[in-house]
């Protein structure tokens, strides 16, 4: 005898099975004494990618799920972030200032958050010296950073690095509780932060 199903009907089915796929990851990871975590087995199984719509609109409803519903994920990012300083460390440009979480607001299937970076924070970046027409590297603070972006016309550039770099700060600090956030940012001071006086260094090509 055939059996016939309805396309909701195999939905169903297909969702229960990856219910049951991922409940058990989770319930493992418990009894490993691991905190439960969006372990990359669940993707590599269901060929689902990570932080793509497929994942937001079949993974994680199922996390939210399992951990008390997405408001009870949200409240543990909230207390752990919002108004928050951190110092923010970035090798590759030496970049070292303070930033702070000041707007956390849920849109659709992301937190998205808005941090203010203190600008009298330092990194290293290219300059051009119109006198000897070089290049140069220096040490400085990050407003003039943005102030020589400013005038190559590169502004938006700038500030798109300096997002990223304070999303990636974020992702890494956040991912545990597997909510999506997204960053902006803005470069303000930031009260009580302190910082030394730095003597500039630069390096001709």
């Amino acid at each position: 005898m055939k059996i016939i199903i309805t396309e909701d009907q195999y939905k169903m089915m297909t969702e229960e099975n990856l219910r049951r796929l991922c409940y058990a990851v989770w319930d493992k990871q418990k009894k490993k004494g691991e905190e439960p975590h969006l372990d990359d087995v669940i993707y590599d199984i269901t060929g689902v990618i990570k932080n793509t719509r497929e994942d937001l609109d079949t993974i994680r409803p199922i996390w939210y799920e399992y951990n008390g519903g997405f408001d009870v994920l949200y409240d543990k990012v909230k207390n752990k972030i919002d108004t928050k300083e951190y110092k923010l460390i970035e090798p590759d440009f030496n970049l070292d200032t303070i930033i702070k979480v000041v707007n956390l607001e849920i849109v659709g299937y992301f937190v998205e958050m808005m941090v203010d970076v203190d600008p009298r924070g330092t990194m290293k970046f290219q300059g051009w010296d119109e006198e000897t027409d070089q290049e140069y590297i220096v040490n400085d603070t990050i407003d003039a950073a943005y102030h020589e972006a400013l005038s190559n016309y590169e502004g938006g550039d700038f500030m798109g690095m300096i997002r990223s770099v304070v999303y990636d700060f974020f992702y890494n600090l956040l991912e545990k509780y597997g909510i999506p956030i997204e960053v902006d940012v803005d470069l303000e001071e930031i009260h009580g932060a302190q910082f030394g006086i730095n003597e500039n260094t630069q390096k001709l090509y």
